[in-house]
């Protein structure tokens, strides 16, 4: 239970989940509620504006024509290049119409659930493989979420720039790591398989984040 509160609190301090935002249905009143919704999924995570939310309205207007002009000459079956055409146009979509900082909170949203369960996942592994504390159970649970998760935006936001994206990811890794190393003590590799004791833990050295 205790974890379970820890995991809790820690979900809602590092994202911005836009459970709040809302659709512009009057703005919508004309689009095709499945085009809709598909806009909503982006407008739950980010505030977007009325004409936001219409210009992509259009966009994925244009994407589901697209797709099924592929599907149609494919005799209805959808190819891998399909799915992978499609899927580019919609990410070419959200990239034009939304800002950086927007894209950032929209993905943030979007693998939110999958950072959470391998910072989890690795968490728990390593406290029961070498008998941690709840505090350093803590101290990998957050850095390894906030590896998962911003490794994914940064590759999605860095799609066509592999290097880049390789490059940022290593140094948010290394980060990451050394907070964990520092404030619990241990050291644990890049791969979250080992932990090596560098120092007895002292909660009094912790300092206030």
């Amino acid at each position: 239970m205790k974890k379970f509160i820890i995991a809790l609190a820690i979900s809602s301090l590092c994202t911005n989940i836009g459970w709040s935002q809302t659709l512009d249905t009057n703005a919508l009143s004309d689009t095709n509620p499945s085009v809709a919704l598909r806009v909503w999924e982006v407008a739950r995570h980010v505030k977007l504006s009325a004409a936001e939310q219409q210009e992509l309205a259009r966009a994925f207007e244009a994407c589901d024509s697209e797709w099924f002009a592929m599907m149609a000459s494919d005799s209805g079956i959808e190819a891998q290049a399909t799915q992978r055409r499609y899927q580019k146009l919609n990410d070419k979509a959200i990239s034009k119409i939304l800002s950086n900082e927007q894209q950032e909170q929209y993905y943030r949203g979007v693998f939110n659930a999958e950072a959470n369960a391998e910072g989890n996942a690795v968490a728990d592994r390593l406290q029961k493989k070498y008998g941690l504390t709840d505090q350093n159970w803590k101290f990998i649970r957050i850095a390894f979420y906030k590896i998962a998760l911003d490794s994914r935006v940064i590759n999605k936001m860095l799609a066509d720039k592999p290097a880049e994206a390789k490059k940022k990811i290593a140094a948010l890794r290394k980060e990451q790591l050394a907070t964990i190393e520092a404030k619990g003590g241990i050291r644990v590799d890049a791969e979250g398989k080992t932990v090596k004791v560098i120092k007895p833990f002292n909660p009094n050295s912790l300092h206030k984040d």
